[in-house]
């Protein structure tokens, strides 16, 4: 999935920024790498030997800013990435890990000031998708609201089906992305998906 990497996140930038804002706006996204790898060479071997080993090898991952924990079957990459939107500079954290057959990704950022009502922000967020949806439905984590979709998007020859959670909570927004490369929607996607939560 190495060529698929910036599309996928492209796709999760935009979609964050709308959300964010609550509104159309034109988001212009450049990458800066925050840690190409923060792992020492045990810690690269365990991750490896990991994401071999399928669901039941998922670890729980805490970020470093204190506000969720996941679970990954290996150790994240992290990315920061700013996004200039209606004026406004918005700081996205991704934390990413990407196998040969797979992609599991958690962002976040905060919600600028002045934006829509939560519930306003995640139907912008599913309305400027800039693809079908093929799947949508309300979801909650706790007391937040969010969103669970499936969309396909075309990348060359190929087609990427994205398995996607979007969630309004308190003054930040979390995404969770997971991508296969069947298409399907695996049990790892769901002990993913399942096991984020906020601190």
């Amino acid at each position: 999935m190495k060529k698929r990497i910036y599309s996928i996140l492209l796709a999760c930038l935009l979609i964050a920024a709308l959300a964010g804002c609550g509104k159309k706006a034109e988001a212009v996204a450049t990458e800066t790498t925050v840690a190409q790898s923060q792992e020492t060479t045990e810690e690269s071997k365990a991750a490896e030997a990991s994401t071999e080993a399928g669901a039941d090898a998922f670890v729980t991952f805490e970020d470093p800013n204190g506000l969720f924990t996941a679970s990954y079957p290996g150790t994240p990459k992290e990315m920061k990435q700013s996004v200039s939107s209606e004026g406004t500079a918005i700081d996205m954290y991704s934390y990413m890990l990407e196998q040969e057959d797979a992609l599991y990704n958690v962002m976040y950022s905060a919600i600028p000031e002045g934006a829509a009502e939560p519930s306003a922000m995640l139907e912008g967020a599913v309305a400027n998708i800039p693809y079908t949806i093929e799947d949508s439905k309300d979801i909650t984590l706790g007391e937040y609201q969010g969103k669970e979709l499936k969309y396909s998007a075309p990348l060359g020859s190929d087609t990427i089906v994205f398995y996607h959670r979007v969630y309004i909570a308190g003054d930040h927004v979390y995404q969770l992305q997971a991508v296969s490369e069947s298409g399907e929607r695996t049990p790892e996607i769901d002990t993913f998906f399942n096991s984020f939560t906020l601190k």
